[in-house]
């Protein structure tokens, strides 16, 4: 395992208000290819934490630290409903800074990586669940991310996709991605997380 000096994503005491916290402080340091499980009753603030750790939200309190950049899979994906699939993750890639030959390329690598390619074509709007899900994925690995965030990433996938996925993430974090994987199925954090957060306390303990 990677030593704690090398973390690649670190909280110091973050808190998020809604009023009154939402959570205690979280503090933790996360290393190269170490996997942070998040838990918790519904409303309790996981989404909102993996919100600023992508910095779309901002903390009340506290700090934290990234090395590199993040991917997010997110429960509300925000892609474009009339454009393709391809051309949703082209649109991804420019926000990541890749145009021209070099977003082509890595927008190709990536749906192959996820099984995007054989519907990318297609109208995003008129995919299944499913598809829509690893066009998600896709988009998170186009920046070569050092951490990935995961909300409920499995639960619009079949038992074969799902363990699909569950393979490509042990071998990227076995490379080195660190993961933050939100969800309430167990067995989302087998072989992948060695921690656990639990929330709207703020422990972190082995899984």
């Amino acid at each position: 395992m990677a030593e704690r000096m090398e973390a690649v994503l670190t909280a110091e005491g973050i808190v998020k208000k809604r009023k009154v916290p939402l959570f205690r402080p979280v503090s933790f340091s996360l290393a190269p290819g170490e996997g942070l499980a998040v838990r918790g009753p519904n409303g309790c603030g996981k989404t909102t934490l993996l919100d600023i750790f992508a910095g779309i939200l901002a903390a009340d309190e506290g700090s934290f630290s990234r090395q590199g950049k993040a991917g997010y899979v997110m429960q509300s994906d925000g892609f474009q409903e009339q454009l393709s699939c391809r051309d949703n993750l082209l649109f991804e890639a420019a926000m990541l800074g890749l145009t021209g030959a070099a977003a082509g390329r890595r927008v190709e690598e990536c749906a192959t990586l996820c099984g995007v390619q054989t519907y990318w074509d297609k109208r995003l709007g008129k995919c299944s669940a499913g598809m829509r899900a690893r066009v998600g994925f896709a988009a998170a690995f186009l920046g070569e991310p050092k951490v990935l965030l995961l909300d409920e990433a499995f639960g619009s996938l079949d038992e074969e996709t799902a363990a699909a996925f569950h393979a490509l993430l042990a071998y990227e974090k076995a490379r080195g991605l660190a993961l933050v994987i939100v969800s309430h199925a167990p067995e989302d954090f087998a072989g992948l997380c060695e921690r656990v957060l639990t929330l709207p306390g703020s422990a972190v303990s082995p899984l």
